[in-house]
């Protein structure tokens, strides 16, 4: 990091401290959350449904680490089911996160706080992820953060900020990112929902399939085929994640 970088790091952080106090005063009046930033209520962080079926416990721990590959459908989901249930959440370098399609599953957005991978009114210089992910960690639920390696003694400080902070570190990024993550998932597109119209040859893209696979510390390696349900042509309500049905009708990702 250049000198001139660090000499903007302490503004940096104040401007995250005096986010991290908006989010607990929006924390604070909400239900099913306590004033410092944990969940009430609930000993884990909630996911979909299909995915709660993978862990031990049915959610992600406080204090750990889970490590997001694959598909982007996974962490949006993820964000959305933690965010819905009052938990704060904060993105970290995370641009390719669509957070219309969070709201779409039900993330609450004022729950969500956005840092970019860069430092706004500095010329565009590159803020160091990780340690915004630390500061984050004190008194945020879940902090997203998109990284593409981290060192293993860097990995073990910011697992342990987070086990003594009670919050969720999720790592997104490629297969292994980080050393030594409680929770390892995976998400791969597999296919695609086809909602035929009258015409032959013509229809509609309705929904996605995912395969998702969870692993990890205690956690026997298993796997679950979900499908993303757009709402439209034949279906009703919202958008969101299910256990795919066997039968349902899909076009296949061509190699």
């Amino acid at each position: 990091m250049s000198d001139q970088n660090v000499q903007k790091q302490p503004a940096t952080v104040a401007a995250l401290r005096r986010k991290l106090a908006q989010m607990s005063e929006v924390s604070t009046g909400s239900t099913g959350s306590a004033a410092d930033g944990s969940t009430s209520g609930s000993p884990v962080l909630p996911v979909p449904g299909p995915v709660a079926e993978l862990l031990p416990r049915g959610g992600l721990v406080p204090g750990s680490v889970a490590a997001v590959s694959g598909a982007m459908t996974l962490p949006v989901a993820l964000l959305a089911a933690a965010s819905a249930a009052g938990a704060t959440a904060a993105l970290v370098g995370l641009p390719q996160l669509n957070l219309a399609m969070a709201a779409d599953l039900g993330a609450d957005l004022s729950r969500i706080a956005v840092v970019p991978a860069t430092s706004p009114g500095t010329g565009g210089s590159a803020v160091d992820l990780l340690e915004v992910a630390a500061v984050l960690l004190d008194g945020i639920d879940l902090v997203l953060v998109g990284i593409d390696r981290v060192t293993p003694s860097r990995a073990r400080v910011l697992t342990g900020r987070a086990r003594r902070q009670s919050s969720t570190l999720m790592a997104v990024g490629p297969s292994g990112v980080w050393p030594g993550a409680a929770v390892r998932m995976d998400a791969q597109v597999a296919g695609y929902r086809h909602l035929p119209l009258r015409r032959n040859g013509y229809g509609r893209i309705g929904g996605l399939q995912v395969d998702i696979g969870v692993a990890g510390t205690g956690i026997v390696p298993r796997g679950v085929r979900c499908e993303l349900v757009a709402p439209g042509i034949g279906e009703d309500g919202p958008l969101r994640l299910v256990a795919a049905a066997p039968h349902d009708n899909r076009l296949r990702v061509a190699n």
